[in-house]
């Protein structure tokens, strides 16, 4: 009796079967063949898409990728980074210089920046000695040039210093702050830029706007529906808990504030910026003092629909009204700050929050720290590189940050003798990625990076191009494999001549 998997006998005359692929698979079999059908698939792919991909990015990028470019190891990158790591981490800072802004008019000092249209303002602040708040507002504009020099803008009405602003739905909005008389104040004032020059020219307080309770030095974000306050301290001047929003009505007017879940700790003079679904609170201070936390507040979504499935829930929110908070959370370990500040500028961009400056148990510092929230993790751990450090004689306490295009520009405070400084610091915020590099099933190779719609239509050309000449070649070699006994015999008989010539 013979076995399924005893060798076959061969008949006289007969033929092994040729096998293949190291011989596990038979050459006329259904496994061969398949493969081959996906090797062919992913070689028309390879020229007809991909090179062809390729082709376009190498005219109009300045790096292009090639292969799957894993665990680089050799990177070499463009000397605008002035010597960062290669790659730069992301968030860091290419080096701070003296900026070419010119001074604010005054001390710089307890004042607020607001960005509203194609103007910068610096709000209020403190000015004389004892130091008290002003009404004074300077403006300049943002160009591409930067920031134009500083003029006199349309003052407050009342003086102010340490207000939170928030330009929302074309107007401009100064809540709360000190006065010259009172810690802080629950008053706000708004002012909607004109429609040819784009300056503010005006303030008007809105009494049915005003704030459930004075406060000063409170933080402030924009949502998609309104505006929200967070914290700051009250006429006892210590730090609070409070949360308040004031949405969009109907008729394009901010409805009265209305009370959110609180913090879980006291803050003021801290920071916020929606990023994904959360606010985030960080730097300022709590109830001790400077604080290391940061706080991020989960806000309430509609259910998402995907395609014909039913709307689905976020399980975390429950039955939390939509643009609501209903968790606030606390980060610990190396979430935190490294070490608390006080006095820092803080400044958020393109969802990465960031600490600069700012006195450390009473020493000013020059160090800078950043850090981007995840939606699923927040907060992971705050990085810093020493490059993207102040200048060591730029120290700076109480200065205000803002990003104006490809700049961050830290404006005003004072240096680490306790001197008011006007000027300005800059540093540019997008470090160039590698030109170079090489790693495993890959490298990255320089592009001609022709800009506009010339190097879009040259891209397109040479995606066009590179199509045509690969089905060109993918089309001689279907005719050749189609006669391979001819073109066998062709390649033979080229080869056959050359050689008795060569002879």
């Amino acid at each position: 009796m013979s076995g399924s998997n005893d060798p076959r006998a061969l008949g006289p005359g007969a033929v092994a079967p040729r096998r293949v692929l190291f011989g596990l698979l038979d050459a006329d079999g259904w496994g061969w063949a398949g493969v081959r059908s996906v090797l062919w698939t992913l070689v028309i792919i390879l020229m007809l898409g991909y090179i062809p991909d390729r082709a376009y990015y190498l005219t109009v990028s300045p790096t292009v990728e090639l292969g799957l470019n894993m665990a680089s190891l050799v990177n070499i990158c463009p000397a605008e980074n002035e010597g960062l790591p290669c790659p730069a981490p992301a968030g860091a800072l290419i080096p701070w210089k003296s900026a070419t802004e010119a001074d604010l008019p005054g001390d710089g000092v307890d004042g607020s920046l607001l960005q509203a249209g194609s103007h910068l303002y610096y709000i209020g602040g403190t000015s004389g000695a004892p130091r008290l708040a002003t009404t004074n507002v300077s403006v300049a504009t943002i160009d591409a040039a930067g920031l134009s020099a500083w003029a006199a803008g349309t003052p407050l009405p009342e003086a102010r210093a340490h207000a939170a602003v928030a330009f929302f739905a074309g107007k401009a909005y100064v809540i709360g702050g000190a006065s010259d008389t009172t810690p802080a104040t629950a008053s706000v004032y708004v002012g909607t830029p004109d429609l040819t020059t784009g300056l503010i020219t005006a303030w008007e307080r809105l009494d049915a706007l005003e704030l459930p309770a004075a406060r000063s030095g409170t933080a402030v974000t924009v949502v998609s529906d309104g505006i929200v306050v967070l914290g700051g301290e009250g006429t006892d001047r210590s730090p609070t808990t409070t949360v308040w929003k004031a949405k969009l009505g109907t008729n394009g007017e901010l409805e009265p504030w209305a009370t959110f879940m609180e913090l879980p700790e006291p803050r003021s003079f801290a920071a916020a910026a929606l990023v994904g679904d959360s606010i985030y609170v960080w730097g300022g201070d709590d109830a001790s003092g400077p604080a290391a936390a940061a706080l991020r507040g989960d806000i309430a979504v509609a259910p998402t629909v995907g395609g014909h499935s039913a709307p689905v829930v976020n399980p975390d929110q429950g039955d939390a009204e939509i643009g609501t908070i209903y968790r606030w959370e606390g980060t610990a370990g190396d979430a935190n700050l490294p070490t608390p500040r006080d006095g820092a500028a803080l400044w958020s961009a393109n969802g990465t929050l960031y600490v600069a400056g700012g006195t450390i148990d009473g020493t000013a510092t020059t160090s800078v720290l950043w850090a981007a929230p995840a939606a699923a993790t927040g907060i992971a751990k705050w990085s810093a590189v020493d490059l993207s450090n102040l200048p060591v004689d730029g120290a700076r306490v109480g200065a205000r940050g803002v990003v104006i295009g490809a700049h961050v520009l830290l404006l005003g405070g004072a240096d680490s003798a306790g001197e008011y400084n006007s000027g300005a610091l800059s540093a540019k915020t997008s470090p160039k990625a590698p030109v170079f590099r090489v790693g495993l099933f890959g490298l990255t190779v320089p592009g001609l990076a022709l800009q506009g719609e010339v190097g879009q239509q040259i891209g397109f050309l040479s995606a066009a191009g590179a199509w045509t000449l690969n089905f060109v070649i993918m089309l001689g070699a279907a005719v050749a494999y189609g006669q391979r006994e001819r073109f066998r015999a062709w390649v033979g008989a080229k080869l056959g001549r050359k050689g008795a010539s060569a002879r």
